[in-house]
């Protein structure tokens, strides 16, 4: 704030005359000047390839990810090992940036394992149910996990409460119709009972996980950076998925079955990197595609590969929708695009509102300054954040 003000106020706050006495403050420059580098920035222009490569990078690693999971654990069935596996390959991924970790001190440590505890339940809860649920039942029923959020973080946070709108409502109401009317209507879904359960507990954990991530990085932070959160996160899980493998979650005794790794096809194998890969790589892509389209667009993307692995089960796993569950998938489906929009919206308006308070900030700074002679009233102004 005080850097942004300094930038457009631009005076002289040591008052001089030439007649030796105190003088009103004069401005030296009203005229904002562009640094080099933010002259660079503003100029970046990416190739089309540049951006198109990013855009079908972040696809394939986010629908990549649902699709690869269920591939994954059909052909290894493990589900506990499996998440093993892509924790410790995220780590060797960060190895080379070991420069740029940051994992605070024991206290931090102290304070950030509950939510690693948290990431660990949630990555397993999500593999069982991918090993028990259909595609579509997966991307339908997490379509609602914006229920839980919305309450916990509206009630539970001070500082980064969760806003909403009529349009928020709206959109929360169409995804319930949507999983109501496919819950109901799905032929075969109650053959999936126990993986809804592993769905349903893993939103639970998920929405808990993420407003605990929130806590600690917006109410009371953490001295550690996003590369030494990931590798603790996923040193924990490297820590405690080898106990689950002798199943406390499913009751399946994992390391029993280790030979499973003899019988898998050079698929299976593709398919089990794959999903290491997009573990890896998809905050990494997330970030780079941001960069390079609009915030519209990247929802736009965000949505579409919802359909996308929806299409891949339909397609390539032979999964079949009763009419009304069709219908309740897709009305799932664009309620959550419309609560997108909304939260963008939302996002956007909170923007302009911290914008025009700076504004008006200086605004007064200035009146402050020139009209009333009164500097300490322009530097409290120009300090307050």
């Amino acid at each position: 704030m005080e850097r942004a003000l300094r930038g457009s106020l631009q005076v002289n706050l040591s008052p001089t005359s030439t007649m030796g006495s105190p003088s009103k403050p004069t401005a030296v420059s009203t005229c904002k000047t562009s640094s080099p580098l933010e002259s660079r920035v503003a100029n970046v222009e990416y190739s089309w390839m540049d951006t198109t490569l990013s855009v079908v990078g972040f696809m394939c690693a986010s629908a990549g990810m649902a699709i690869a999971n269920k591939m994954a654990v059909t052909v290894l069935k493990l589900p506990m090992i499996l998440v093993g596996i892509q924790c410790a390959f995220t780590i060797i991924v960060l190895i080379p940036q070991y420069k740029d970790i940051n994992l605070g001190s024991l206290q931090d440590k102290i304070r950030w394992f509950p939510v690693s505890l948290a990431f660990v339940a949630m990555l397993a809860t999500s593999m069982l149910a991918y090993d028990y649920c259909s595609l579509g039942t997966v991307v339908v029923i997490r379509m609602v996990s914006p229920f839980l959020g919305l309450f916990i973080e509206y009630f539970g946070f001070s500082k980064a409460k969760f806003s909403a709108s009529a349009h928020t409502f709206g959109a929360l109401g169409i995804i319930a119709l949507g999983v109501a009317l496919y819950a109901v209507f799905q032929k075969g879904v109650t053959a999936e009972t126990l993986g809804i359960i592993f769905m349903i507990a893993n939103m639970f954990i998920a929405t808990m996980e993420r407003l605990a991530q929130r806590y600690f990085m917006a109410e009371n932070p953490v001295n550690m950076n996003d590369q030494g959160l990931m590798v603790y996160n996923n040193l924990v899980c490297c820590i405690f998925t080898p106990l689950l493998a002798f199943g406390w979650l499913n009751g399946v005794n994992e390391w029993k079955h280790i030979s499973n790794f003899i019988n898998i096809s050079a698929g299976g194998y593709a398919f089990i990197v794959w999903s290491c890969l997009c573990g890896a790589c998809i905050s990494y892509l997330a970030f780079r595609t941001q960069r390079r389209i609009s915030a519209t667009s990247f929802l736009v993307i965000v949505n579409m590969n919802k359909f996308v692995v929806i299409a891949y089960g339909i397609v390539f796993l032979g999964e079949v929708y009763q009419p009304l569950a069709g219908v309740g998938t897709a009305l799932a489906l664009l309620g959550g695009c419309y609560y997108s929009w909304d939260r963008k919206n939302l996002k956007h308006a909170g923007n302009k509102g911290d914008k025009m308070g700076k504004n008006e900030k200086l605004a007064a700074a200035k009146k402050a300054l020139f009209d009333d002679n009164d500097e300490e009233a322009a530097q409290a102004l120009i300090q307050e954040d």
